[in-house]
């Protein structure tokens, strides 16, 4: 039996909206395996991908084997970001 194709592809907007649920697992699930990164959960990583999904210049790139996201990246404007990390760069920036 072949293997299937991993689709990668960058979402957007309603699509993005009703992926956010699978990409929070999957950051729960590797996030478990590399616990010294930091111990995640689904309410966590749900308001943490909140403020990607609010933003109309953030990008989704997922990777899918069928219908199941096996792969992610994220990003989103440092302006569209919250002021915790936008502080910590402008900080480490001399601004």
């Amino acid at each position: 039996m072949a293997a299937s194709p991993i689709d990668v592809r960058r979402v957007s907007g309603a699509e993005l909206q009703a992926r956010l649920d699978d990409v929070a697992r999957l950051r729960v699930a590797v996030f478990r395996d590399w616990p010294y990164l930091y111990a995640g959960d689904m309410d966590y990583e749900r308001g943490y991908l909140a403020a990607y999904a609010a933003s109309a210049d953030s990008v989704f790139v997922l990777a899918l084997d069928g219908d199941n996201v096996v792969g992610a990246s994220t990003g989103i404007p440092l302006a569209d970001d919250d002021a915790v990390m936008t502080q910590r760069f402008l900080l480490r920036s001399g601004r």
